[in-house]
């Protein structure tokens, strides 16, 4: 229980971090990515020796979610959502594939991609219900 509160909280803040070093303070993607996963990669494991190695995979797998074009996700709030699912799908597939390359990466991507697509959905549902009513 404390493994997962631990994930989804070093989801969310390694994620909106990448976001808002990107975004923010314009710095880039693969800057802001880059260095979330070395911060987290330095102090993650010192700080919690035992999980330290597990939350370092979260902040990079989420670092990369974070990489997401601002068109598709526009602002912070929806930035912790995608966090959020990072978060959960890594906790879902952590003994899927293990040793073989891109898992990470694969997460990050599915994570972004079906939020951009639960909005369209949301948003294709609100035009039929508005069209229903004319």
């Amino acid at each position: 229980m404390f493994l997962n509160i631990m994930i989804l909280l070093v989801a969310v803040l390694a994620g909106t971090a990448t976001y808002a070093i990107s975004y923010i303070l314009n710095k880039g993607t693969v800057f802001a990515s880059a260095t979330v996963t070395l911060i987290s990669g330095i102090f993650l494991p010192y700080v919690f020796p035992e999980i330290g190695s597990t939350l370092m995979a979260v902040a990079a797998c989420t670092s990369y979610a974070g990489m997401v074009s601002i068109k598709n996700v526009p602002n912070l709030k929806e930035m912790v959502i995608v966090s959020l699912i990072t978060g959960t799908l890594f906790m879902i597939f952590s003994s899927a594939y293990i040793g073989i390359g891109g898992r990470l990466g694969s997460i990050a991507a599915i994570s972004c991609i079906s939020w951009v697509g639960f909005k369209k959905v949301i948003a294709n549902d609100n035009l039929t219900s508005k069209r229903s009513l004319i």
